[in-house]
């Protein structure tokens, strides 16, 4: 189950999609959100900050529970706001790193 004890935050993919509106769940503004990130992309994210998670790709986003994208939990070290914004940066920086420059 991934209800969490108050030591962990639940940080979905959907938090950080720019495909998504805010009530369809992303928190962070468009700027920062990356098209369509996987639950792989937001753990490797997370750990590159230096930060413990688990990856738990069998759950569904509660807004969206058709479609399984599964989860990512995370020692609670930081807000969940602070968190967000950090993991965001990160996957808009590895994003930008990742897609190939045309000439």
């Amino acid at each position: 189950m991934v209800r969490t004890r108050t030591s962990h935050i639940i940080l979905w993919p959907s938090y950080f999609d720019s495909t998504k509106s805010r009530a369809g769940g992303r928190r962070v503004p468009k700027s920062q959100a990356v098209q369509n990130p996987t639950s792989q992309e937001l753990l490797g994210a997370i750990e590159s900050l230096g930060i413990r998670a688990d990856l738990h790709s069998d759950k569904a986003y509660p807004r969206s529970w058709w479609g399984w994208e599964g989860c990512v939990s995370v020692e609670k070290n930081f807000s969940k706001t602070e968190l967000i914004g950090k993991v965001a940066s990160v996957l808009k920086q590895k994003r930008a790193s990742s897609t190939p420059k045309s000439d």
